[in-house]
């Protein structure tokens, strides 16, 4: 099993090892942190990987923070691209079937901001392709004025109709939370299909980070909702159902009426650690965001550990590209927070370095 899977792996390790040489390390976030305005953060990121990448796009002067998060979306785009373009077999199946959880996300990200009737360079910054057409399909969808249109123009076939479905529920609650949780339906259902020919090892390698994603992003939006007071249907239209061991700790978590309820309950599971560090957060601060910024912390943990120790599986695929795609939203995170003269704090307390 491992010469088989060393044949498998081996060169996709190679090509992922390597670009993962070119990672900010811990010194270059502390260092981009302390800078004194945005352009001395500019010209400390020059002297990254980065640096060319931002030259070449924007030859002449310095890119707006806005400027520089779409610069910064292309590379990942670019080099998520050529990864991808480079593999084959069930391997290349497997890595498209998960970029979707980007393509997911994007899109939650465009209803979001065409709800709410952001422009369309404010709604493209939150947005993050996994390739130069798919960059262009988002310019084109951001046009969209309201979401149906938005919906109805989606060149992805199984994801617009799950989306057309759940329409009466957005316009009945006039909320986007009916359509997200369609989107991440689609993509789990999506992943497990691409699972299907992988052995026991490599799928519960996977799917330990997708259900720690599902199950702690549920017990955000129980959090959320409780702090809006939702009706209980509208929360339940608001939370993901994914396998059976996350079903179970969503039935622990759901119909509960305060926070310390969910929490509670959370601390029955595996996540007892991190349900007291978010009770003991929470209670003091009473902010959702220390809340959301220690689940993506334990997700990003979680995603470092399958690229440490033996290579040869796929887990060393999806932690690549998460931890790129958490790279990108720091940088975009910390150009916007110097530039609006956050302290350097304050801004750690926004970003994700594992």
């Amino acid at each position: 099993m491992s010469s088989k899977a060393a044949n498998q792996y081996g060169f996709v390790n190679a090509r992922i090892r390597g670009m993962m040489s070119r990672f900010v390390t811990l010194d270059v976030y502390e260092n981009l942190l302390q800078s004194s305005s945005y352009d001395e953060y500019l010209k400390m990121l020059a002297n990254t990987y980065y640096g060319p990448i931002i030259s070449k796009a924007h030859p002449t002067g310095s890119p707006a923070p806005d400027d520089l998060a779409l610069i910064l979306s292309g590379d990942f785009a670019q080099v998520s691209h050529n990864l991808t373009r480079s593999l084959s077999g069930e391997v290349s199946t497997f890595t498209k079937a998960y970029m979707n959880m980007f393509l997911a996300e994007s899109v939650k990200s465009m209803i979001r901001g065409i709800h709410v009737g952001l422009d369309k360079d404010e709604i493209l910054r939150f947005s993050v392709p996994t390739s130069p057409d798919q960059a262009e399909e988002f310019e084109k969808l951001t046009e969209h004025s309201s979401v149906q249109s938005f919906i109805e123009n989606l060149p992805y076939w199984d994801l617009k109709l799950a989306l057309l479905t759940r329409i009466p529920a957005y316009e009945e609650f006039d909320s986007t939370a009916p359509l997200e949780v369609a989107v991440e339906s689609w993509y789990l259902r999506t992943l497990n299909r691409a699972l299907e020919s992988f052995s026991s090892e490599d799928k519960k390698r996977v799917l330990d980070i997708v259900e720690v994603r599902v199950d702690l992003r549920n017990v955000l939006t129980m959090l959320r909702a409780l702090a809006l007071q939702l009706e209980p249907h509208s929360i339940e239209m608001s939370l993901v159902h994914f396998t059976s061991r996350s079903r179970a700790i969503l039935d622990r978590i759901s119909n509960k009426t305060s926070w310390r309820e969910v929490l509670s309950q959370l601390e029955t599971t595996r996540y007892k650690e991190l349900a007291g560090r978010i009770a003991r957060s929470y209670e003091e601060s009473q902010d959702l965001v220390t809340v959301e910024l220690a689940i993506e912390d334990h997700i990003a943990q979680r995603v470092k550990q399958q690229l440490v120790g033996y290579p040869f599986h796929l887990g060393t695929v999806v932690g690549f590209f998460n931890l790129k795609f958490y790279e990108v939203r720091n940088l975009r995170s910390i150009a916007v927070g110097i530039e609006r003269g956050e302290s350097a704090e304050n801004i750690r307390r926004m970003i994700t370095i594992w």
